[in-house]
């Protein structure tokens, strides 16, 4: 990812198109700060957006982190990792 805003969901224009009923159209972004820092945020999906399978509405990002969106699971690594 090399944008500063990453988005996942359902919606054909999304960065990250996972194309399933369990993933809302705008679902969640990845956004990164401060230079290397990486968080994930829900943006009122239905389902939610869950990390290390705890429910979350934003949250820092780990190396390793996994990210669930509906019923997709993502492993998070930042760039040269």
């Amino acid at each position: 990812m090399e944008a500063d805003v990453t988005t996942v969901g359902r919606a054909t224009d999304a960065a990250v198109f996972l194309d399933d009923v369990t993933v809302s159209r705008a679902h969640a972004v990845f956004e990164r700060r401060a230079g290397a820092e990486w968080f994930v945020r829900d943006v009122g999906s239905l389902n939610g957006t869950y990390v290390n399978g705890e429910q979350v509405v934003e949250t820092k990002l780990a190396s390793g982190d996994e990210v669930q969106v509906g019923r997709f699971k993502l492993v998070f690594f930042s760039a040269g990792e």
